[in-house]
């Protein structure tokens, strides 16, 4: 059936590959002719590479294109945004040529799907995993998007292991259709196994995982909290056993960093290994080395760019040269349809800047920007003069847009999904907690976070402020550790952490 659909019909076509997923055209088609032997023959007189009507093209790719599991993530043809001479696959090529000379007709492509649709093998799509945290959840990794499901609706996805047939008769139809929408189950026309790794998380669950991989950078950023680190570098084997035991923990993300990650000394292995777990990758880089070849080979979902304000904002916490080359990288990586992040820290440098910089970002395409105040801590101490007032730097959060947050859980404070392993491979809540490691990473992650401290948010200072479940108590270490308010969230939301008294039953603020 490839020889007969794909060679002859899809300028995509690789021999020697054969992915477990394919493009539904193909799929449908192979189906229809298992189904019918006599449409090989109707198969077999069309030319190869011949082109058919734009009008049956049309109607073939309205019935198929929405329910391919590559509709979302890899075809510039059913893509609205794709460019306007993208082809579609070799199966709608066929259908619709086969369409065009009065072959077959478009009922019975719609009668064959109908009749079809219960025999094919339903295989949860290579981009998604079913995921137990705090509920049941099925996570697009290439999206970012966490789905909570049901119990019925987790079971079910749990039998699409690529085995069984007979699966989208026993799916409640409007959930299904859901599903082939956002292309997160794959149709096939026989068994194709896809193991699935299901176990409880702990809880509260683990999602995201910081690997500090080096303390090695190529700036000196006046700001940075880390300060002076040396060269100490995370062993590329703890690297693989972390991801290996997050993902097994149903972990959701793991965030590359430093120092500079680029300059791990293990880059170019980490980075050909991590298509090997079920776990979205994130870049977290200073761009300034994100060269073309570099570009080229990663295998990462999304980068995260620091970029802090325009040209003189910027290069007065990064240094001369910085932004232009920065810019350049990150204009790079959006061109090659990379996904791309901007995190921004507020300073006393750059806060005329952020409106305009807000502006040039939407226009260039980037998903997200993230800002944030630093902490007086690390290499700002020495630069007090950068330090913004909580009340004057707060406004400017505001100013970001995206966000990638799949909310929190329980009555906890910040970092309740998050984990950080540093160069030394010892594991704290985060990098600012580097001087509270719970553990090494070497006596495994999951131990290590359950070894963590779990502060309520209910022991907070702040406990009664009616904003508390939106800033979840804010940054821990930025509160000065213990159970204070934090200035700047408290800044942002209009409250004078002074007056916040702990209520009591006959308490009010």
């Amino acid at each position: 059936m490839r020889s007969l659909i794909c060679r002859r019909h899809c300028q995509f076509f690789k021999p020697a590959a054969d992915e477990p997923e394919k493009c539904l055209g193909y799929e449908f088609l192979a189906a229809w002719v298992r189904l019918e032997p006599g449409l090989a023959a109707a198969l077999d007189q069309l030319p190869p590479g011949s082109a058919p009507e734009t009008e049956q093209l049309a109607q073939v790719s309205k019935l198929l294109c929405p329910r391919c599991v590559f509709r979302l993530h890899g075809c510039d043809y059913a893509d609205p945004a794709g460019p306007a001479d993208a082809s579609p696959c070799g199966g709608l090529m066929a259908l619709a040529d086969l369409l065009s000379r009065g072959l077959i007709r478009l009922p019975e492509i719609k009668a064959a799907w109908e009749r079809l649709l219960d025999g094919f093998y339903l295989r949860l799509a290579e981009h998604a995993s079913l995921r137990l945290l705090e509920k049941p959840y099925l996570y697009d990794r290439l999206s970012d998007e966490l789905y909570e499901l049901n119990q019925e609706g987790f079971d079910w996805l749990a039998r699409c292991d690529g085995t069984r047939s007979g699966l989208a008769a026993q799916a409640d139809p409007e959930f299904l259709d859901f599903l082939l929408a956002e292309s997160l189950v794959a149709v096939c026309t026989e068994p194709r196994p896809r193991p699935l790794h299901l176990r409880q998380s702990p809880l509260p669950s683990l999602r995201y995982l910081e690997l500090m991989l080096t303390a090695r950078c190529n700036l000196r950023c006046v700001h940075c909290y880390l300060g002076d680190q040396g060269h100490t570098d995370l062993p590329l084997a703890s690297v693989l056993a972390a991801l290996q035991e997050l993902e097994a923990m149903q972990g959701l993300r793991a965030l590359l960093s430093g120092g500079e990650a680029l300059l791990y000394p293990h880059w170019e292995e980490l980075n050909a290994r991590l298509r090997d777990f079920e776990l979205r990758f994130i870049l977290l880089s200073n761009g300034t080395l994100l060269d073309g070849d570099t570009l080229s080979r990663l295998q990462v979902h999304e980068i995260q760019i620091s970029l802090d304000g325009l040209e003189a904002g910027h290069e007065l916490i990064r240094g001369r040269g910085t932004w232009s080359r920065t810019v350049a990288n990150l204009q790079a990586a959006l061109a090659r349809g990379l996904m791309v992040s901007v995190a921004t820290m507020i300073h006393a440098g750059n806060q005329q800047e952020l409106a305009e910089l807000g502006q040039l970002l939407q226009e260039w395409g980037v998903r997200e920007w993230g800002l944030d105040v630093p902490c007086f801590t690390g290499r700002l101490a020495q630069h007090p003069e950068l330090y913004l007032d909580p009340a004057q730097a707060a406004p400017y959060l505001n100013l970001g847009f995206g966000g990638s947050d799949h909310g929190k859980v329980g009555d906890f404070a910040c970092g309740i999904h998050h984990l950080a392993v540093l160069p030394t491979g010892q594991v704290a809540k985060c990098g600012l907690f580097a001087h509270r490691p719970v553990g090494h990473v070497q006596e495994g992650l999951e131990t290590c976070w359950l070894r963590l401290p779990r502060l309520k948010l209910s022991e907070l200072e702040c406990a009664g402020c009616p904003y508390l479940t939106e800033c979840r108590g804010g940054c821990r270490f930025r509160a000065g550790e213990g159970l204070a308010p934090d200035p700047v969230m408290c800044a942002l939301y209009g409250i004078d952490p002074k007056k916040i008294k702990r209520l009591t039953d006959d308490q009010d603020l």
